[in-house]
């Protein structure tokens, strides 16, 4: 890894870095500096590419406008922009490096400053189009009928909470697309002796502004229980020069695809389309009902969340 990167020599092993479920990370020293040190979860297919380019190159541009985030490492022989891949025993995986930052996952109020960094990243107007529509209940229907078992007997009991999320999930003609991060969340803001830094930009590219603000408040004021951080969320990123979202559920629609999304990949991944490893398998039918409970739960609060925006 060290070699592949132009990092130097390797000081001491790498240590496993806690995060989330989608990527596994470590903390590598070398004779240069530490480094953090990024496996993709990826995917061969086509795709799975193409969005990365987008994401990388969403992520150079927000690094050399000076937005607070590390500093990516490009490697000497990249598969594509700062992705190298690279044999680790028996197996051959794609990997990112950047500067390690010593801090912990934000705990503290840093809504203001996220609210005024999302409406500078908003600035980047979106080079292609926000995800399409979200997978019909019909399609729901038949990935379920290939495997009765308790796991899609539970998945179907949420079938009436994907049908009516994917009802609100559109977006009004007006709605501002740009490129910008995509998963701003407490977990991603690391709090450092500097100030906070935004981690985790693999998954950058298109989205509607007005959907990426109102999943930040909902995340940086607990599910909107702190009704103080989600009006700070709001009212930064407008003094910062963004536009207020219409007191409407589709403004949250961007939450509710991120719950419809995410549950789909995983349900996938638990029925076994997607290569996976067993453990990788299993884990996926626990996120996959995590999800789908996350997104009943917001559109049990969508009412009280939109009156805030007014």
């Amino acid at each position: 890894m060290a070699a592949a990167f132009g990092l130097g020599d390797v000081l001491e092993p790498w240590v496993p870095v806690a995060g989330g479920r989608s990527h596994l990370v470590w903390r590598l020293r070398t004779s240069r500096g530490t480094w953090a040190v990024k496996r993709l979860n990826r995917s061969r297919e086509d795709w799975w590419m193409r969005d990365y380019l987008v994401a990388a190159e969403v992520q150079l541009d927000a690094y050399a406008r000076g937005f607070p985030m590390p500093r990516p490492v490009h490697p000497l022989e990249p598969a594509a922009p700062l992705l190298a891949d690279i044999r680790v025993g028996d197996e051959v995986s794609s990997y990112l490096v950047h500067e390690w930052h010593d801090g912990r996952p934000s705990t503290s109020d840093v809504s203001a400053w996220v609210g005024a960094t999302l409406a500078s990243l908003h600035r980047r107007a979106a080079d292609g189009t926000p995800d399409g529509a979200p997978h019909p209940v019909e399609e729901w229907r038949e990935w379920l009928d290939e495997a009765p078992n308790d796991f899609t007997a539970a998945v179907r009991a949420y079938l009436p909470d994907v049908a009516e999320a994917r009802a609100i999930a559109t977006a009004p003609d007006d709605f501002t697309p740009v490129d910008t991060h995509r998963d701003v969340k407490p977990d991603n803001v690391l709090e450092t002796a500097a100030g906070p830094l935004l981690l985790d930009w693999d998954g950058a590219g298109p989205e509607h502004a007005e959907w990426e603000l109102t999943r930040v408040a909902v995340y940086f004021s607990r599910l909107g229980e702190d009704r103080a951080a989600f009006d700070r969320v709001i009212e930064s990123y407008e003094g910062a020069g963004g536009r207020r979202p219409p007191a409407s559920p589709t403004s949250f629609a961007g939450l509710l695809r991120v719950y419809l999304g995410g549950a789909a990949w995983m349900v996938w991944r638990a029925l076994g389309h997607r290569p996976v490893t067993p453990a990788e398998r299993a884990a996926a039918h626990t996120h996959a009902l995590e999800l789908l409970a996350d997104l009943r739960t917001s559109l049990t609060r969508l009412d009280e969340w939109t009156t805030r925006l007014r």
